[in-house]
């Protein structure tokens, strides 16, 4: 018998095996599935403002320039959907009529029309679930003949049933399921407008949201004191929509430290810190978010 046939005919049962054994583990069996739906379990009375939702900061940004500038995520927007995130922080730009993600001068070879149709599929097959995207315009526009605003609602146009265009937030849950709500970054009329009174690097109160994003720091330690005194913050009492980012880096040094560097200390120390704590914690945004992150966040609203 010819050798190569002799070959093949031994790896039959082989291959067999193997696509027997692939059968019985999913794809995706990092991904339980209470994380796709873990609003489902929260009660329709809930104020919106209580809950802890987990959020991603410059959600798109998985490319970088030499592994240094640009990425802040290691997880797909379908991924950290799964996972049960549910605020999304998306850094546009308009190039040739086309929206782009990108962080800062990064482009992240991601097209906002592709991240909006998964946002809008996930809350049309979840309907328990609602998401929070903050819409914020990060360059310039380039060779386009359309204005900001005018090619955001173009691309928003198919996914009306499940976009809303208010310029608030419902205060229970059971007011906004099935819903994506917008926080606009942009000078426009879209959502809840954040554009004018947005500041820099600090922490902030603008209209019913409260923010803490002081990204530019001295030391990790500092950035820890900001996070613990915003969730203690968020557990006042407060009227205000608590967005509580962890992301940052340091403001001295060379080379610069980005977000994979400041993710290393903040990550670790954050998961440590909501394992021996039962707070409400707000919208919490981080850099390269997992699962078990993903996890400690949205089960404070069980008060496991």
């Amino acid at each position: 018998m010819n050798k190569k046939k002799l070959v093949s005919l031994l790896l039959i049962p082989i291959a067999i095996s193997v696509i027997s054994l692939g059968a019985l583990v999913p794809s995706d069996s990092i991904f339980k599935p209470k994380n796709v739906n873990w609003m489902s379990e929260v009660s329709d009375e809930t104020l919106i403002r209580n809950l802890s939702i987990p959020g991603t900061h410059d959600s798109g940004a998985r490319h970088s320039i030499a592994d240094v500038a640009g990425k802040c995520q290691d997880l797909s927007i379908d991924s950290q959907l799964r996972i049960g995130t549910r605020f999304f922080d998306l850094r546009l730009q308009l190039i040739e009529d086309e929206f782009q993600i990108v962080h800062s001068f990064v482009k992240q070879k991601l097209y906002f029309e592709d991240v909006i149709d998964d946002l809008a599929s996930y809350v049309r097959t979840n309907k328990s679930e609602f998401l929070i995207i903050s819409i914020k315009k990060e360059e310039s526009s380039v060779d386009s003949s359309l204005g900001f605003e005018e090619a955001l609602l173009r691309d928003l146009d198919n996914y009306k049933d499940v976009i809303s265009f208010d310029s608030v937030i419902p205060n229970k849950v059971k007011d906004a399921r099935g819903k994506i709500y917008i926080i606009s970054r942009f000078d426009g009329s879209i959502g809840v407008p954040a554009y004018m009174g947005w500041e820099d690097s600090t922490t902030f109160t603008l209209g019913n949201l409260y923010v803490q994003d002081n990204y530019c720091i001295d030391n990790v330690e500092i950035k820890k004191d900001d996070i613990i005194s915003t969730i203690n913050y968020s557990n006042s009492n407060s009227d205000e929509l608590v967005l509580n980012f962890t992301s940052c880096y340091l403001d001295y040094g060379f080379p610069p430290t980005y977000a994979g560097t400041t993710a290393k200390a903040i990550n670790p120390w954050l998961k440590k810190y909501l394992e021996n704590n039962n707070q409400d914690l707000g919208i919490v945004i981080v850099d390269f978010i997992s699962e078990d992150l993903s996890s400690l966040i949205y089960r404070r609203n069980f008060h496991e």
